[in-house]
């Protein structure tokens, strides 16, 4: 009776064994068959790591297979985000509250750069100044980021948004608009800066006078974070080795990222922008009271999107930010 008991007990354990086995070995052919994570990105240099990790191989060295997806228009990329077209996608802070209201499960896992001369409001050639621009038509996407820097740039000369018209104009447009004369100023990024510089357009204001006013991040749905953690910590591991790697090979990563948009290496440039390392990244995702501090600029943001009725209550800015992968990181 000792011995069938003892028997029993040990096909029991054994039974228990094998069934761990074999979950385990099923969990990593999920996890090896898994699809790539479909990434959006548009054309903002701090977003180019994207085609540096996946040119170089980063993204398989990491463990993670992954689908950068260029698009030229950066409000469909947010559209098609909040629709589950892409499982993550490179955001502005002020755009990311612009869709938060209708995409609450979205994650800031690392931050990518700050805009450092890199957006900016353009006048055409007969603006001289800020003052000048009061009675005109500025251009910018209302309801984002851009219009607060509009916004800003008025207040610190003396204008409120009273004074002139804004007009809702995607950041794409701005050169041609600005020719066209429709607007008299508008807001806009490079490298759309640069082609309405050449035709003529003035720099009125720029992100150089507002540092960490407008910083990039990386969002992903947080079911991915839930449900493919490794793969997101992979793909932040990745992030930062091509970022070290174009920092450290400029000429090379130039060459690359003008291969993709088929433009010369000379026209591609980190020019009015700080890439984030990872230990800025870090830095930047630590609670803090001023623009350093992601959670206070996020709470920036959120606080004008309810004043101007973009947002009808407050993100839990804590939910929002995750730093965890950033600070996993070895």
């Amino acid at each position: 009776m000792k011995y069938r008991f003892f028997r029993f007990v040990c096909l029991f354990l054994l039974s228990l064994l094998l069934v761990t086995a074999c979950n385990g070995t099923k969990t990593v052919t999920s996890h090896r068959n898994s699809p790539p994570l479909r990434v959006a990105y548009i054309q903002w240099s701090g977003f180019f790591p994207m085609i540096i990790a996946q040119e170089k191989g980063f993204f398989t060295q990491q463990g993670v297979k992954v689908e950068p997806v260029y698009v030229e228009n950066y409000i469909a990329s947010l559209s098609d985000f909040s629709a589950g077209k892409y499982d993550g996608v490179t955001i502005s802070v002020g755009s990311l509250m612009s869709i938060i209201g209708k995409t609450p499960d979205a994650r800031v896992v690392l931050v990518t750069d700050q805009s450092a001369g890199g957006d900016a409001v353009l006048g055409q050639p007969d603006i001289q100044n800020v003052a000048d621009l009061k009675g005109k038509r500025i251009g910018t996407k209302i309801g984002d980021f851009g219009e607060l820097l509009v916004i800003t740039m008025l207040e610190r000369n003396g204008l409120t948004t009273d004074d002139v018209t804004l007009v809702n104009t995607e950041a794409e447009t701005i050169p041609a608009r600005l020719q066209g004369g429709d607007i008299q100023a508008g807001q806009t990024w490079d490298p759309y800066i640069s082609e309405a510089v050449k035709a003529g357009a003035k720099v009125l204001f720029s992100t150089k006078e507002t540092p960490g006013l407008i910083p990039g991040v990386m969002v992903f749905h947080n079911n991915i974070l839930i449900n493919r953690p490794n793969d997101v910590q992979a793909f932040t591991r990745a992030w930062f080795q091509a970022v070290d790697y174009w920092k450290a090979n400029p000429e090379e990563g130039n060459a690359l990222i003008a291969q993709k948009f088929n433009i010369k290496p000379e026209e591609v440039s980190l020019n009015g922008l700080d890439l984030f390392s990872q230990q800025d990244a870090l830095k930047a995702m630590t609670p803090g009271t001023t623009t350093e501090s992601l959670y206070y600029t996020a709470k920036l943001y959120a606080d004008y999107y309810i004043r101007t009725g973009g947002l009808t209550a407050a993100p839990d800015i804590q939910k929002l930010i995750d730093p965890s992968f950033v600070q996993q990181l070895k």
